[in-house]
């Protein structure tokens, strides 16, 4: 009785869905230029997923270029309902198991200020969606990238938005838990594209930029970049915290196979919890 027990247990495990692999490095890049906008990313496991926003007739319009935006969703059709019904389902967090925030990174298109006015309007309305500053409360953090509102954020009596600035600004005095994040094109620093060794020169700047800024508590990231595994390899181990990612699929390939020979990518995300 006992061996047929074993068997059963056995059998039943092996019948058990495959917890899902969590990008925890992974950025959805313009995730919403993919067939299944915000689906496709949480498919793979990615972490960030990136949000352009264009304010448009009080809406903010989800967007790259501005033109035809009468006829375009806004982040709330196309990303604030259809998380929240997946956080209820997966009982109060975006993945099963996964108790992190997921971050939305929010780029304003224009009029930062005003956009910034109504991404806080959707803060009340969905209260227990976000989490502040420091990763605490909801699942979903808000990042804003693009035309920041510096005006407000520098107040910092925001609870619940944070910022991504340009790598220059590493070293500002603004705290990381305003400024969490830095991001540039990867060719403003860098021509290397994959062929063979990263040039010595190129790597050392590349390891002095995430040393800056880790020793001010801030993530790193390259956008712009070539989208092979030989970059992406190079930059996580040369501790960057989120991989830029257009291929959402072959990203997601790579890194499960990185996982058999690194036990975690070297990254810092300093002011994740």
């Amino acid at each position: 009785m006992k061996h047929i027990l074993t068997i059963l247990v056995l059998v039943m495990g092996l019948r058990l869905p495959a917890q899902q692999l969590i990008l925890d490095c992974g950025h959805s890049h313009n995730d919403y230029t993919h067939e299944h906008p915000l689906f496709d990313a949480l498919s793979y496991g990615y972490k960030s997923i990136e949000i352009d926003v264009w304010l448009h007739n009080g809406k903010l319009i989800v967007d790259h270029d501005g033109i035809g935006l009468d006829g375009k969703k806004d982040i709330e059709e196309l990303y604030l309902l259809p998380i929240a019904e997946r956080i209820k389902a997966h009982h109060g967090w975006v993945y099963d198991g996964d108790t992190t925030v997921t971050i939305f990174m929010v780029e304003f298109k224009n009029d930062p200020e005003a956009c910034y006015v109504v991404l806080k309007q959707f803060i009340e309305k969905y209260k227990n969606l976000f989490a502040d500053r420091m990763g605490k409360g909801g699942p979903i953090k808000l990042l804003i990238t693009g035309n920041r509102p510096w005006q407000s954020l520098r107040r910092g009596n925001e609870l619940y938005i944070t910022a991504d600035g340009d790598i220059n600004q590493s070293a500002d005095s603004l705290p990381p838990y305003i400024l969490e994040r830095v991001s540039d094109p990867y060719g403003s620093h860098f021509t290397w594209k994959g062929a063979g060794t990263m040039p010595k020169a190129q790597k050392e700047k590349l390891l002095a930029l995430v040393k800056v800024a880790h020793d001010h508590g801030r993530q790193i990231r390259f956008y712009a970049l070539p989208q092979n595994e030989a970059v992406w390899k190079e930059l996580l181990e040369d501790g960057v915290d989120w991989i830029n990612v257009d291929k959402l699929e072959k990203f997601a390939a790579f890194y499960k196979d990185y996982l058999r020979t690194h036990s975690k990518s070297a990254n810092c995300h300093c002011v994740r919890m």
